[in-house]
């Protein structure tokens, strides 16, 4: 109990009623003495006693002790950043065992159980046995989506959950949960937009529709750059789509508002040329992916902009706690390095002299 403040609460509110430690001890049948290690912080009573004295204080247990069963959205992000910090430097045993420990501190805290499955999710690869973490995701997901009764954290428990199930190779289950074919898309956002401009609420409106086009941008540029590597024998599809999606990225300042959708996409670009044998287009790419990698910053994920002026906000308030950077940033900057040499696909290109100089010069400029 040591992470309480029974002693200091106890104490204050003695106080404040104005009764001395005698009347609290003639009150809960125990010693002075006793009265005085409790606000000493040297003792603490008998788990029996303490509805008896919260009543007398009239105040919650919870409250006579300190605790709070629900955390702020910003404690919960701090404890993210701080866990992603430590997953950086300590073996993934150690920090597990802090997440765990919170996690049976704060069971019912669903966004803490959400977020912490991000996070088991973002650095299963560096434990000794990912599956054991997927399973342990699957877990706390279910629980948020049996018990949270939060329409957005069972849709992100949800996803989290299939991200799990694939990791354990069950593909079936994810398909058995949201279905084999796309779903129609009703348009939900325009009505709520309307129903804000019937109000005379049009900044809501406008907010509304910019968040909502900036969501379906990230997705369709997302979906056409997973889509790339599904057509890599097709050449003529390939380089259509390749200018597709550079355009739509230039157009609407990816670089600034999405940075890692960009970066996805350069690596998406040089690894299908790779595949197709066309080396120089591969290292054109290459050098788009290189000489933006180092223009990241921990801030960068996702960003508004001079079209999307009510974007930050909204970043800042509905959507807390998922756009917190998922890892820590020196992680993020050593994947940068492993995506390119640890990929199979561009074996080949490593060969080249202006493949080596321009990673060299990346992990110089990453300082990795």
């Amino acid at each position: 109990m040591n992470h309480f403040q029974f002693s200091t609460i106890f104490s204050s509110r003695r106080k404040e009623l104005g009764v001395t430690q005698e009347q609290i001890a003639q009150y809960a049948g125990v010693s002075r003495a006793a009265v005085s290690k409790w606000e000493k912080g040297q003792s603490y009573p008998d788990i029996m006693l303490l509805p008896k004295l919260a009543t007398y204080f009239n105040i919650s247990i919870d409250t006579l002790l300190g605790y709070k069963p629900q955390l702020t959205k910003e404690r919960i992000i701090a404890m993210y950043a701080e866990l992603a910090q430590q997953f950086a430097t300590k073996p993934f045993e150690e920090v597990e065992l802090q997440i765990e420990q919170l996690l049976q501190e704060y069971y019912a805290c669903f966004p803490l159980l959400v977020k912490m499955s991000q996070l088991y999710l973002n650095y299963a690869p560096k434990a000794p046995e990912p599956l054991k973490i997927a399973l342990r995701i699957q877990e706390l997901c279910q629980r948020v989506r049996e018990a949270s009764g939060d329409y957005s954290l069972t849709m992100e428990a949800t996803i989290l959950e299939a991200h799990a199930l694939l990791m354990q190779g069950k593909a079936d289950e994810v398909l058995a949960q949201f279905g084999e074919d796309v779903q129609v898309q009703y348009g939900v956002d325009q009505l709520i937009a309307r129903a804000h401009m019937m109000l005379g609420q049009n900044e809501r409106a406008k907010a509304v529709m910019q968040v909502s086009l900036y969501q379906n941008l990230v997705f369709s540029v997302s979906t056409a750059t997973e889509l790339l590597m599904l057509e890599v024998g097709n050449t003529i599809y390939f380089d259509q789509a390749v200018r597709r999606i550079e355009h739509t990225l230039e157009v609407f300042n990816f670089k600034k508002i999405n940075m890692n959708a960009t970066l996805i996409f350069y690596v998406r670009a040089l690894t299908g040329y790779a595949m197709q044998n066309r080396p120089e287009e591969a290292i054109q790419y290459l050098k788009k992916y290189a000489n933006l990698c180092p223009t990241f910053k921990i801030t960068s994920i996702s960003r508004g902009d001079d079209y999307f002026y009510l974007l930050e906000k909204w970043l800042q308030s509905e959507m807390q706690l998922t756009s917190v950077m998922p890892r820590d940033e020196h992680s993020i900057k050593e994947s940068m390095i492993s995506t390119i040499l640890d990929n199979p696909a561009l074996a080949a290109l490593q060969e080249r002299a202006d493949f080596k100089n321009i990673m060299m010069n990346l992990q110089h400029q990453l300082k990795i």
